[in-house]
């Protein structure tokens, strides 16, 4: 690799970082962005520099710019990534190929998807949940508090008990699908990590949500620039994938928000909040014990407030961390758990297989060894490579994808590569740099009206340039490219 490829595009107006930045293929010169990042710098337990990535860019009401991943000495900093620790993107192969879908069967297909949902419950039909006056009923796919607590302290381990899969498929999930340790485990109590809120409507609707930016798609196979890879993973032209982003449900949400001031929530989220997360933080002998560093931490945090990781506190922190990302990672199983049997819903006359090509995280804040020392790396939007793992960098709805090979990144990357190139390609069409791809769109389906409705596609120019850029970067390489036949959003 040639090394000359790899260096910091830092802009002469940013010299305030202290060379506190390393920016592969974006640009930090927005002064927004650099008062952001001016801040993150000022960190004084950061131990590396703030990796930046292609996508980079502030989005509304978050903390930290999304597309960077920090590295923080005995210390995790919870703004420094996004509010739902344990947001995925994964894709599952299936058996089928192009020739198998009709408009029809995609349609039938979205709405088994929807099989054995819970009945809608409003902002106060769950605060009713939370004060015990109301039960909601289990469905095919939710948890009993016995299996809750087996799959927030094993993750997929036990999720692929729950749902019916092999083992083997846990090759196929970052982290083999579970960050605690043994030890961890024994000693857990998780009430006292997890708000009541986690216990009383985590335990539903796993597998399901895609709301947002979030999306269940049906893709083809389109290019192999890599076939022996391609082959090895079980892959090859014209077959039909399925590719999600989601993943986290209720534990990493009620984690990122009772753990921190998000300026994701709005005010009667903020309001409510507070009064759920007195009752949890401090209605307790720990709380009474503990008010003074609860307080400062989770009510009156300073924007990128430090939370000692050694300390009482930040062990807490740690450990509720920990369970956001096991229900994360079984939340990625209950989602394949709907796709296969939606699937064998729908194509009652095949024989249906399915198999995850790779299910990652990309916000997340965890312990690895950088160089000498064990950090805490927090990544926000960012998937961690490894090295013959398979890649996902998603375009949009009416785009190609890629899925490629981690290669073996620079230490000075973090390891850390994009999920997505939405920005880069806004930019280009914005920039008149893509065009209309004309013959080819992509069906969306959604649960309000208008039902369904047809995208042109775009051509490819913005999601390549961010591959160009991670390719430059020694962090993957390519090895096919999906292009999106229909899409759900509801």
């Amino acid at each position: 690799m040639n090394n000359s490829k790899i260096q910091d595009k830092i802009h002469p107006s940013t010299k305030d970082f202290g060379g506190r930045v390393h920016a592969i293929g974006c640009d930090v010169t927005e002064r927004q962005l650099q008062n952001s990042l001016e801040k993150i710098a000022a960190i004084p337990s950061l131990s590396s520099k703030i990796v930046c990535l292609p996508d980079l860019y502030l989005k509304a009401r978050t903390e930290a710019p999304a597309s960077i991943v920090t590295a923080i000495n005995n210390a995790i900093v919870p703004t420094l990534s996004a509010p739902s620790l344990g947001c995925s993107m994964g894709v599952i192969a299936t058996n089928l190929t192009a020739k198998d879908l009709t408009e029809n069967t995609e349609r039938v297909f979205f709405n088994h998807m929807q099989d054995e949902l819970g009945k809608y419950y409003n902002f106060w039909d769950n605060i009713a949940v939370w004060l015990g006056l109301k039960t909601r009923r289990l469905n095919k796919y939710d948890l009993s508090l016995e299996e809750f607590d087996g799959i927030v302290k094993r993750g997929a381990k036990a999720a692929i008990q729950r749902y019916g899969f092999s083992e083997k498929i846990l090759e196929n999930i970052e982290w083999g699908g579970s960050v605690y340790s043994n030890e961890e485990i024994r000693n857990l109590d998780l009430k006292k990590i997890l708000p009541r809120s986690s216990f009383t409507n985590g335990r539903h609707d796993l597998g399901y949500g895609f709301k947002g930016n979030h999306f269940l798609e049906i893709h083809v196979i389109e290019d192999i620039f890599d076939s022996k890879t391609a082959s090895a993973w079980g892959l090859s032209k014209d077959q039909i994938v399925i590719f999600y982003h989601g993943g986290g449900g209720m534990v990493p949400y009620h984690m990122g928000r009772y753990y921190a001031n998000r300026m994701k929530n709005n005010l009667k989220q903020k309001f409510f909040l507070r009064i759920g997360k007195l009752f949890f933080h401090l209605f307790s002998m720990d709380g009474i014990k503990n008010f003074r560093e609860r307080a400062r931490y989770y009510f009156f945090p300073e924007l990128f407030q430090e939370i000692k990781a050694d300390s009482m506190e930040g062990i807490r922190y740690g450990l509720a961390i920990k369970a956001a990302l096991n229900y994360s990672y079984a939340f990625n199983i209950a989602l394949m758990a709907r796709v296969r049997d939606a699937l064998k819903n729908t194509f009652k006359d095949k024989n249906i297989e399915i198999k995850p090509i790779y299910a990652l995280v990309h916000n997340s804040i965890i312990k690895e060894k950088v160089g000498p020392h064990e950090l805490f790396v927090h990544r926000h939007t960012l998937n961690r490579v490894e090295e013959g793992k398979p890649t996902i960098l998603s375009g949009f709805n009416n785009t190609i994808s890629y899925i490629g090979i981690g290669l073996k990144p620079p230490p000075e990357t973090l390891w850390s590569a994009e999920h997505g190139a939405g920005e880069n390609i806004k930019r280009f069409e914005r920039e008149g740099k893509s065009r209309e791809d004309s013959g080819r769109e992509t069906i969306i389906f959604k649960t309000k009206p208008p039902p369904a409705t047809h995208v042109k596609h775009r051509t490819a120019e913005g999601v390549d340039f961010v591959m160009t850029k991670l390719e430059e970067a020694g962090l993957m390489r390519k090895v096919l490219s999906l292009r999106p036949l229909a899409s759900f959003k509801g």
